[in-house]
């Protein structure tokens, strides 16, 4: 088992282009605008599918052209609790249900709930990151090293859920 160490993250590796985002709305246009310029693989990895983020239509149309646009887009989202999200009738399971060749959830291992952060990585080369899902500040960042360590956790977790 390996926890994802958040200490130092945010300061780890090329620092110097990471956009710093501190609203809501802020992360959210960021999350649409990243995954429209997605060519291959967008990875979730929330809590409870956050939907004042992810429920949104403009993503979901955005998610939608990307997996038709390529046949071999993928998403995995990584999800501690669904039951929520379930009931509100969220935007990316209903996705999920009409593209199941390309968009996978998955509920995590009991170990890797309640780590208290939440991100998105878009194509293994992008992020954004907010290192305390019950805050709004984020990080948007092209850094490889630190897309890579999320990458790694993301790859890991995603094996054993």
């Amino acid at each position: 088992m390996s926890i994802f160490n958040k200490t130092n993250f945010e300061r780890q590796g090329n620092t110097e282009n990471d956009i710093h985002l501190s609203t809501t709305e802020d992360v959210r246009e960021s999350i649409t605008a990243l995954s429209a310029s997605a060519l291959r693989s967008i990875k979730i990895f929330t809590p409870n599918l956050e939907p004042q983020l992810y429920d949104k239509d403009g993503l979901r149309e955005k998610l939608l052209a990307f997996i038709r646009g390529n046949r071999h887009a993928q998403i995995n989202i990584l999800v501690e609790d669904t039951t929520l999200a379930t009931r509100n009738g969220h935007q990316l399971l209903r996705l999920a249900q009409q593209v199941t060749s390309s968009v996978q959830i998955r509920q995590m291992p009991e170990e890797y709930q309640h780590t208290d952060m939440s991100f998105l990585i878009v194509d293994q080369s992008c992020f954004i990151y907010k290192p305390n899902t019950h805050e709004q500040m984020a990080i948007q960042s092209e850094c490889k090293h630190r897309a890579n360590k999320l990458d790694d956790f993301f790859s890991l977790t995603w094996e054993q859920s």
